[in-house]
């Protein structure tokens, strides 16, 4: 069996009962290993559910309902 692309998405808990999900599709070219290519669809969608826009858009709404 030939792997031709991975996809990996993780949701993000952004709380008050909301997520948000990210996520990548990665072609695996000739000769590259799986785990190399998984490992970096997973280092791209943690990186940006780090930085999320959504998270830091609820940070405002947190700090305004203080």
């Amino acid at each position: 069996m030939k792997t031709s692309e991975v996809r990996y998405s993780r949701k993000f808990n952004l709380g008050n009962y909301e997520t948000e999900e990210i996520g990548i599709v990665v072609m695996v070219e000739e000769g590259e290993k799986f785990g190399d290519v998984l490992s970096v669809a997973r280092k791209a969608v943690l990186s940006q559910g780090k930085q999320s826009p959504a998270k830091e858009l609820q940070a405002v709404l947190d700090k305004k309902n203080d």
